[in-house]
């Protein structure tokens, strides 16, 4: 009993897993061109069709997907990178039915030369009211799931950045995670300070949070892009598997934003 117990809870943390549904999304998608409605997409991964429209929702706004209507049905497919250069090209912006709040913001980054992934799916370095605006829609489709998506996203950015900050760091001779905090100061996203940093823990404190101060009024903490961002860096530098959480918040009243990580077992 004990076992299938574990067995049923170990099921539920892989559907909450976003990173699972993503593949498992994609795997489905890539063999259907076409598309496929949202109800047959959750019926082959094999998850409840309420769930399966909030990751159809995540996945349209990290890019991942788009949707097109035939009659009175919604059919979802993978982005190709022809839709991403129609969209790009067209300047399309978030209100449009075939594209994503995201692909129109990396139109506006390129538009400004500003630097983003090769591949276009990700911004690299973006306006922190850019990412607010990001921040207000994505939670206008998802709720408090928001928290834990630009949390993911956090991380998968300094992922993506870290052979940049590797060469900060050595030509500066300074720690990673100073260079990696230099690299936001540089683009304006105001000071930061580390309290403390140990081998397995960190403190930092963000004293400019534009996201905080644009997002008002919150009962918790929406700095998750900026968290989950030290969280890899700190893996990255320090090696293993961490955890940052946002203890304080401008956003919630605070002075200031805090953010405490510990590595995790």
């Amino acid at each position: 009993m004990q076992s299938s117990d574990a067995e049923n809870a170990q099921s539920r943390r892989r559907w909450q897993d976003y990173g699972f549904i993503k593949e498992e999304v994609a795997k489905v998608l890539d063999g259907h061109p076409e598309g496929l409605t949202g109800a047959r997409i959750a019926e082959l991964v094999g998850i409840t069709q309420g769930a399966m429209s909030k990751y159809l929702s995540m996945l349209k706004v990290d890019g991942i997907i788009t949707s097109r209507k035939v009659g009175v049905a919604k059919l979802w497919k993978l982005v190709s990178q022809s839709d991403r250069a129609g969209i790009l090209a067209d300047k399309i912006g978030e209100s449009d039915e075939e594209a994503t709040f995201k692909d129109y913001a990396v139109s506006l980054l390129e538009e400004n030369n500003r630097l983003f992934e090769a591949d276009g799916k990700r911004v690299m370095v973006m306006p922190t009211s850019m990412l607010s605006n990001l921040y207000k829609y994505t939670k206008s489709i998802i709720g408090t799931e928001v928290h834990a998506f630009f949390y993911e996203w956090g991380k998968d950015y300094a992922n993506e950045v870290n052979k940049l900050v590797d060469e900060v760091a050595k030509k500066t001779q300074s720690d990673f995670i100073e260079s990696f905090l230099l690299l936001w100061k540089l683009k304006g996203w105001g000071r930061f300070e580390i309290i403390a940093m140990e081998e397995n823990a960190i403190e930092v404190a963000w004293y400019d949070s534009i996201l905080a101060e644009e997002v008002v009024a919150e009962k918790a903490p929406v700095d998750d892009f900026v968290a989950g961002a030290l969280a890899a860096a700190a893996a990255h530098s320090m090696g293993g598997s961490w955890r940052v959480t946002e203890t304080r918040c401008r956003a919630t009243g605070a002075p200031h934003c805090l953010f405490v990580g510990t590595k995790t077992p």
